[in-house]
């Protein structure tokens, strides 16, 4: 198969901006000390992205306190020789426009921060500072492990946490992988506190040395100046020695071909098919584990997932995940389970067997590899805004196990099939090979795991189970991907034309409006059109919503065998309903999207499932509705939120309710009223002529004969000022929680302006006071939260240790002290000025981005397009003393409405007016004001 050339690229070189990273110019340097750095310059954004990947993670734990590389990470940020203030590095980063964090994982600790680029040569020494000389000052020590432990505390409810960690105790103890990565404090503190300070100091003295170490900076500056600034920064990193990195097997022979039957919490059927490797993801020519999951894990019709759906036994399956170290790795098939593919988990197991077996006797069609390498490189080639600091941390790492000339190739190798090493990855692939979990309620389970009090039990597959599988039935349904139809050879560019670089209506009727824009900014072959659907039959109550969520879930689960093709083949599509009706959003490749917009525009006209799909469908949504009411506390208090503020958005529990009553008859008498009656309005951006827009929007309106409503609004609530709304949402979940939300008295640039201002003032200190200081809790901060574009602030923590009254009072006192003393900022002003201004001025990453920028714009009907330009300019010409008054007002409640959202977990309720106490909310949502829409 041939592999298209580039796109040919207009002579305007001075506006294009590339959409992927350049791995072949990068720098390589070694530093004297040993020190690996690899610096990439990217003009995809004005910022550098910075990550140090150290060789210490919780592998290297020593047996006596497992969790002290976690700890050790924790305690780097409390201060360095040249900083010693606590956290002072993350106050130097927040005001160069950027943030900071580290993670530790198995074999790495890394730590990364993103900030504007002309700030680097200030950073990079400070970040040194900190990696090199950090003063784990054991007055700090005894905080960081409260903080610790009340990050392990909020995960004993988490269901991945406690998969993770029965994973653990069922892997070889003599792999440091079995070790608890974690920590908690019963941990630590069984060690005397001089042990505990001296085994912190001689980790980091052992492991985070230069040749321990590996630096990857993405940045828009000059790399010879970026080198010289690292070079100054590092070279005086102790050399020391590479850390120790050969282990055992990670599973021994009695933990394969085993099942592990798991009780989760939440209403969950999952069964994980786990195959143990050696570290074949490490072949970056080959890559034959990518090949294996695209065909194992294809959605389309014939695939393992279109069968087994066929046959009702799961709804969903991901294969390729799985953890991995430098020699081993795990592949998982997980399959989200029916009742019934719980039933049938033996079928389940041997149509996977039975569609390995095609794989393995189809290991010679080139072709379907070289098909796979074609949707690589144009993966590649056209890469949609790339996570520039998630793509640091990676590549940090393989500085590690692969040569320069090797990592400069990652992004080019296109096609390098080799029969040999797919066989190879392939003959793994066995009954005997394979680690079973199957997590449901009510398993039978013989053991509790430590630390998460997980029950579950482990037992060998019986020689009958596995004479089954090595010996799979053939099922004719089952049949590997056929050549892709959707795969384009011919990516040309549509010539931009001056009248329609910003949106203009094609159609705008009292029924239909139709917006088009062309790109002249990233000049990729690509596009976003969206159809949004206004209909008052699926907003009239709970019944209706629940009707509509049934029929959308239904539809996609329909179109997914169709359309998968199209999916892998870079056309996306995604229809989600939002709080007046639903909406078609596809993106991708410009070529053939539009028919394939019509194509879906025509099922979902035309699509009403029968009644089996409408079962399992309602169960599905069931299940999902029950899983969110288990969510922790903060994420209910904030989903709460959503559904106070905006008139049309339901809370989970009362859509359960409405769901479980929703009847085959119901749904679809309702959908079909929608599809009758309804407001279109639609949006094409992108790599399209105005004929070609004109020619879609055509046929869109002459295929939308239901096209006779009026186009609804998203109301937003006006709570009442000066004293705050309370509302308590039940969680089954220990820990306390309070959300505090302050709602701007109206969408004004000004009001927009200030409380994007006031937000920014007061993230820092608010969680070094109240997390740092105080620890009140792990899950401590704010957040500007606008809702339908109406402004707001949330102020929010989540404690296992204090009951939700204590909560709110420190969270009040905090903002009346600051905000009655607000002249303490003045300082800090002109740097977050200075910083907003710079959010407010950065240019969209991606055509996708720009896409979804201008259909927000139209959706809160600013169609100038310049709201962030207005914000800045009043944000510019903003004196401190607007600020002060501003924040006298609000210290006086006599500006922002106010909402404490709580849960009380296992504390006390708050005392509160029955009057200040909302309860009811329909009747509220009936009852209350809403600010006037624009």
């Amino acid at each position: 198969m041939e592999i298209p050339e580039k796109c040919s690229k207009t002579d305007k070189k001075e506006s294009i901006l590339t959409t992927s990273i350049n791995l072949e110019q990068a720098q390589f340097v070694t530093l004297e000390n040993g020190l690996r750095i690899l610096i990439c310059e990217q003009n995809l954004t004005p910022s550098t992205f910075v990550s140090m990947s150290v060789k210490a993670g919780h592998f290297y734990d020593p047996d006596c306190c497992h969790g002290l590389s976690h700890l050790l990470e924790h305690m780097m940020f409390l201060g360095s020789r040249h900083l010693p203030k606590p956290n002072s590095i993350n106050d130097m980063v927040e005001k160069a426009g950027g943030n900071i964090n580290a993670w530790t994982g198995t074999e790495f600790a890394n730590y990364h921060f993103s900030c504007h680029s002309e700030q680097l040569d200030k950073l990079l020494p400070a970040f040194s500072d900190m990696l090199r000389l950090p003063l784990l000052d054991k007055a700090t020590l005894n905080k960081e492990i409260n903080a610790i432990d009340a990050e392990f505390q909020f995960k004993r409810k988490d269901d991945l946490r406690r998969l993770y960690q029965i994973h653990k105790e069922t892997a070889n103890p003599a792999h440091p992988f079995s070790k608890f990565s974690v920590g908690n404090a019963s941990i630590f503190r069984a060690l005397p506190e001089n042990e505990l300070h001296q085994q912190l100091h001689a980790f980091h003295s052992q492991y985070y040395v230069a040749k321990n170490m590996a630096l990857t900076v993405f940045t828009s500056e000059k790399a010879d100046r970026v080198k010289n600034i690292i070079t100054h920064s590092f070279s005086a990193i102790k050399a020391g020695d590479s850390a120790a990195e050969s282990w055992p097997a990670l599973y021994t022979d009695d933990q394969l071909a085993v099942e592990i039957n798991i009780e989760p919490l939440q209403s969950a059927r999952r069964m994980i098919v786990t195959f143990a490797l050696p570290g074949l993801h490490h072949d970056f020519r080959t890559k034959p584990l990518n090949y294996l999951s695209h065909l194992l894990g294809d959605e389309g019709e014939g695939s393992l997932l279109a069968y087994l759906k066929s046959k009702n036994w799961v709804t969903n399956l991901i294969a390729g995940s799985g953890i991995e170290g430098k020699d081993f790795k795990d592949f998982n098939v997980s399959f989200q389970l029916t009742r019934s593919g719980l039933e049938n988990k033996q079928h389940l197991l041997e149509a996977l067997f039975s569609y390995i077996r095609l794989i393995q006797n189809s290991v010679d069609e080139k072709w379907r590899y070289q098909e796979k390498a074609h949707l690589g490189a144009l993966a590649h080639e056209f890469e949609d805004n790339p996570k520039l600091q998630a793509m640091a941390c990676e590549y940090a790492q393989h500085l590690f196990y692969y040569k320069e000339e090797d990592i400069r190739q990652f992004k080019i190798i296109i096609d390098n099939f080799d029969k040999t090493k797919i066989a190879e990855a392939l003959s793994y692939f066995t009954p005997n090979n394979i680690r079973i979990k199957l997590i449901a309620q009510g398993l039978p389970t013989d053991t509790t795991c430590q630390h998460y009090d997980a029950r579950y039990q482990l037992r060998p597959l019986s020689p009958s189970v596995l004479e089954a599988l090595c010996h799979p039935p053939t099922i004719n349904a089952l049949t590997l991907p056929p050549p892709n139809p959707y795969l384009g050879m011919d990516y040309h560019l549509a010539l931009p034309e001056t009248d329609y670089l910003s949106p203009k209506t094609l159609i705008d009727s009292p029924h239909m409006k139709f917006w088009f824009a062309q790109d002249d900014v990233f000049h990729n072959p690509k596009g976003d059109i969206y159809v949004s659907f206004d209909t008052q039959a699926l907003t009239d109550d709970l019944h209706a919503v629940a009707a509509k969520r049934i029929w959308l879930s239904a539809l996609n689960d329909f179109l997914q065998a169709k359309y998968y093709r199209a999916e892998i083949a870079g056309l996306h599509y995604r229809i989600y309903g939002h709080q007046a009706g639903f909406t078609l959003h596809t993106r991708g490749f410009s070529n053939n999207q539009s028919k394939l917009a019509l194509q879906l525009l025509e099922t979902i006209h035309e699509f009403m499932p029968d009644q089996q799909q409408f079962e399992r469908v309602k169960a599905m949504q069931i299940q999902s509705l029950q899983n969110a009411l288990m969510n922790k506390p903060t994420n209910r208090l904030f989903s709460r939120l959503s559904v106070i503020v905006q008139r049309n958005t339901q809370a989970p529990i009362e859509l359960l309710k409405a769901v479980e009553a929703c009847t085959y008859k119901s749904m679809t008498s309702t959908c079909l009223a929608a599809l009758k009656h309804y407001y279109v309005e639609s949006f094409m951006h992108g790599n399209w002529s105005k004929d070609e827009a004109c020619q879609f929007a055509n046929q869109l309106a002459e295929n939308s004969i239901g096209a006779t409503g009026k186009a609804l609004t998203r109301s937003v609530s006006q709570l009442p000022v000066g004293e705050a709304l309370y509302h308590e949402v039940p969680c089954d979940h220990p820990d306390a929680a309070v959300v505090l939300y302050l709602q701007a008295p109206s969408n004004s640039i000004k009001d927009t302006a200030m409380c994007m201002v006031l937000e920014q003032m007061l993230a820092a200190p608010f969680f070094n006071v109240l997390r740092t200081e105080k620890q009140l809790g792990y899950v401590v901060g704010t957040g500007y939260v606008p809702h339908n574009q109406h402004p707001g602030m949330a102020f929010y923590i989540q404690s296992p240790t204090h009951a939700p009254d204590v909560l709110l009072k420190e969270m009040t006192t905090f903002l009346f002290e600051q905000l009655n003393e607000i002249d303490f900022y003045q300082f800090y002003w002109s740097t977050i000025q200075k910083n907003l201004l710079k959010q407010l001025e950065e240019r969209d990453l991606s055509l996708s981005m720009k896409s979804q920028r201008l259909w927000g714009g139209l959706g809160s009907q600013e169609t100038q397009f310049d709201r962030n330009q207005k914000l800045a300019s009043e944000i510019n010409q903003t004196s401190f003393t607007d600020i002060q008054h501003y924040a006298n007002a609000l210290a006086k409640r006599t500006l922002f409405g106010e909402l404490v959202l709580y849960a009380s977990g296992g504390f006390s309720s708050m005392s509160v007016p029955a009057e200040r106490s909302l309860t009811n909310l329909a009747m509220f949502k009936k009852n209350t004001p809403y600010f006037p829409i624009p």
